[in-house]
């Protein structure tokens, strides 16, 4: 008789842990998970745009040209006094 009434509060416990605790924490999981890779593919889409967006300008930019500028030195003497 004591030991049904053992198992069946066995039972019982395992059967709360499972469904109260398991369960729910996995389903958390889950959700945190799917949560954190729709974040990253948004932030690596966002980080492709920056790219286009910057390669765009950097191509429609005309070039620098390079100037080039003959100086005139100017030769000096030191004055002593």
């Amino acid at each position: 008789m004591w030991k049904f009434i053992i198992d069946g509060l066995i039972i019982y416990l395992l059967y709360k842990v499972i469904f109260e605790v398991v369960i729910p924490v996995s389903k958390g999981v889950k959700s945190v998970k799917r949560n954190m890779e729709q974040m990253q593919r948004q932030q690596a889409e966002a980080f492709k745009q920056a790219q286009n967006a910057q390669t765009q300008q950097t191509t429609t930019n005309d070039p620098k040209k390079e100037v080039t500028v003959e100086a005139e030195y100017i030769d000096f003497e030191e004055v002593k006094k």
